[in-house]
């Protein structure tokens, strides 16, 4: 395998916490504008004759939980695998997705990644907190896909 970085320019685990903190607040919104155009607003709904059970706001939000899941993966993946190689939280701290190689990263390959950090994420981040003890700065979902964050 080559070297993605000869003079070690992987980017800091704070900088990738930042820039998936600004992916997340960005998507947080457009999820909160669908929500009040599907829902409407909680301040405009009719409390007495609001059903309350267990299946009727159980399957709402789950329905919901997985489109925000799968628009979420889904966005991550076609950034980090278009030309810019980065999503918008990445490109504003000037740091980009490579393969081995580091050169851009195919959809597939996206797509696996970003999966995998459910995984990341299962046992309390351990996957995450990989990033920071890892010569390369790989999580758990990077070693799984083969790739890299890098400073631009």
């Amino acid at each position: 395998m080559q070297v993605v970085s000869t003079n070690n320019d992987y980017a800091s685990g704070t900088k990738r916490l930042i820039a998936h903190l600004v992916d997340l607040f960005l998507l947080h919104a457009f999820f909160s504008i669908i929500f009040f155009r599907w829902w409407g607003s909680p301040f405009d709904w009719d409390i007495d004759n609001l059903n309350f059970g267990p299946m009727h706001l159980g399957l709402r939000y789950f329905g919901y939980n997985i489109i925000e899941a799968a628009i979420t993966v889904a966005y991550f993946a076609y950034m980090e695998s278009s030309k810019y190689q980065a999503t918008v939280g990445k490109m504003a701290l000037g740091i980009k997705v490579v393969d081995a190689h580091g050169m851009a990263i195919p959809f597939p390959k996206a797509l696996l990644r970003n999966l995998s950090k459910y995984l990341s994420a299962l046992i309390f981040y351990i996957g995450y907190l990989m990033i920071i003890f890892d010569d390369r700065k790989q999580g758990l979902h990077d070693k799984i896909a083969d790739t890299f964050v890098i400073n631009q």
